[in-house]
């Protein structure tokens, strides 16, 4: 398959991406720093490839919407990329400037809808044609999320609304929610801290469910760390 992951050229994005190309698939890795996007390129391998594009931006999402429709002929949509509120005020939902919640409200869930609606007609062309959002506990539950979890609550609703409105188009939606994980900014206090999870559990579920049966759709999985989540 042909899939396309945005903002898989760091953490959780990363781990799905490099899964994904060792399955076999081609996946075109979509981020906004060219020097990122080639190391990880380079180091995933032959299956994968990279596109610059910052989809917060309207002209980038639609030129990045054009060389999938041209160049890749796509199968599947990962979406993992995400913009994090600052850490000064990131628990809070009175203290940050409304500024800062438009600007993660647009990252987190008008960037995606704006490019899902670029590429649903390109999608319903294919066979078994799939859509992985990847959203937060943050967005199920209260839990201090601030402005964060309310773009997750949003992404959330929209994952489940895009879900039952892509049935007739035979595009199954999943919505997979992460809880605390260990990537590039959540570093391991030692080698043997297991207090959050691997980045690498998401690509094992994320690969599992591309190679699933056509006719069955993971709607939506939250994974937490056993002990809970830490903040």
């Amino acid at each position: 398959m042909n899939i396309v992951v945005v903002g898989g050229s760091r953490g959780i994005g990363k781990a799905i991406a490099t899964q994904l190309a060792g399955d076999g698939n081609q996946v075109l890795i979509v981020g906004r720093n060219r020097e990122t996007l080639e190391n990880t390129v380079k180091e995933i391998g032959k299956n994968a490839s990279f596109y610059q594009a910052d989809i917060t931006k309207e002209v980038d999402s639609l030129a990045l919407a054009e060389y999938v429709k041209t160049e890749f002929v796509i199968d599947g949509l990962v979406l993992s990329a995400a913009q994090f509120p600052r850490q000064e005020t990131k628990k809070s939902v009175i203290e940050p400037d409304v500024a800062e919640l438009s600007s993660i409200l647009e990252a987190n869930v008008v960037a995606n809808y704006r490019f899902v609606k670029y590429l649903i007609p390109l999608l319903q062309k294919r066979i078994h044609p799939r859509i992985v959002i990847i959203g937060s506990t943050s967005g199920i539950r209260q839990d201090k999320g601030g402005v964060y979890g309310i773009s997750k609550w949003a992404l959330a609703s929209y994952a489940y609304n895009l879900r039952d409105e892509c049935k007739a188009y035979g595009i199954g939606v999943s919505l997979i929610n992460p809880g605390g994980t260990f990537t590039e900014t959540r570093v391991k206090k030692s080698g043997d801290d297991h207090s959050l999870l691997e980045s690498s559990d998401f690509g094992i579920l994320v690969s599992a469910l591309f190679r699933m049966s056509p006719q069955a759709v993971m709607e939506r999985v939250d994974i937490r760390p056993i002990a809970g989540d830490t903040y």
